[in-house]
């Protein structure tokens, strides 16, 4: 698969997304890439469960717990030390071998060593490699929200590589899709018809690895126009203000994918109410989450998910920004 670009203002930076078919290439690229340079591949207990691939660079490998609980400082802390005791200095590399978990910390901890080194994404879940590894945000959670400690710190290169997608299971899957159904709302009819026309309760990934590329140019053109999300990126956003609220309610055993589905619902619905959308947009969009098998419930009631939305990020002179689907292509910013 050919080689997409991300530029960033100004023009001369830009991130490459490259797509090695296999682990053989991967690592090749990657080795090609760090050269003579110090490097640390970091990746976390599920990734090296399931892949071989880490196992690769055991000389240079740490190996952290998984899952959004341990997303904090105590991990960046860790990583730190490790950077320390090689004797890493602003040359040398990390490498994010993982989901977003691990590339939203390995990105963060690049942002904030000697005030900022290199770093490579190699995104191993379809969430990583559609959304969370393009586009610099890194960061921690913290106790007030996810994602409120952090940074935009562009990757030097990132590797999706379909290898580690034939190993991830069918929950893993749809956690990917929803994000790709956003990127469908938000900029483009045709790969939301696109996905309607793979949509199945058991989702091959034979079946969705050929979107991948288009989903990942929605998001990429949308971060170069707007890296520091002053515009449009908010649009990215669609569903994740009451998703991430959600996330945090539930202390993260709701995973992203379905928490941001929930939020997309949430927010349809809000738009209708409002009458920025019709009742056929609603249902669409909620048509293809079910035809995906993907759990739309919650047992959090509306007042405790505005509560937890209160500390996002995202606010502006203290009210909350939403992004409100009108049709499928086309999202407007309400604050509330």
């Amino acid at each position: 698969m050919k080689t997409l670009s991300v530029h960033i203002d100004p023009k001369e930076t830009h991130c490459e997304i490259q797509f090695p078919q296999d682990f053989d290439a991967l690592e090749k690229d990657i080795r090609n890439q760090i050269g003579k340079r110090k490097f640390l591949v970091i990746t976390d207990e599920n990734v090296a469960k399931f892949s071989t691939f880490p196992k690769r660079f055991k000389e240079n490998l740490l190996i952290l717990p998984g899952g959004e609980v341990n997303k904090n400082w105590k991990a960046v802390n860790h990583i730190l030390t490790e950077c320390f005791e090689r004797e890493f200095d602003r040359q040398s590399v990390l490498v994010a071998v993982g989901g977003g978990v691990i590339g939203d910390m390995v990105g963060f901890t690049a942002a904030i060593f000697f005030r900022g080194i290199p770093f490579l994404q190699v995104p191993t879940s379809l969430l990583a490699q559609v959304d969370a590894s393009i586009g610099g945000k890194t960061g921690i959670d913290y106790e007030y929200g996810k994602n409120t400690v952090g940074a935009i710190h562009q990757p030097e290169k990132i590797y999706n590589c379909p290898e580690f997608l034939k190993t991830l299971p069918g929950a893993e899957i749809k956690n990917g899709l929803a994000e790709m159904i956003k990127h469908g709302i938000i900029a483009s009819e045709k790969h939301f018809k696109d996905l309607e026309k793979i949509a199945s309760p058991e989702p091959k990934i034979e079946d969705v690895i050929p979107l991948i590329r288009d989903s990942i140019e929605i998001k990429a053109k949308i971060v170069e126009q707007d890296e520091r999300e002053h515009g449009v990126r908010i649009f990215l956003n669609l569903g994740h203000t009451s998703g991430h609220a959600i996330e945090l309610l539930s202390n993260y055993s709701i995973p992203h994918g379905r928490a941001v589905a929930i939020g997309i619902m949430m927010a349809s619905q809000y738009s209708l109410e409002q009458k920025m959308c019709s009742m056929e947009l609603v249902d669409r969009i909620e048509n293809l989450f079910n035809q995906f098998d993907i759990d739309l419930m919650c047992d959090f009631d509306e007042k405790e998910i505005w509560e937890a939305m209160k500390h996002d990020k995202k606010k502006k002179d203290g009210k909350i920004r939403l992004v409100l689907p009108k049709k499928i292509g086309e999202v407007e910013v309400v604050s509330v």
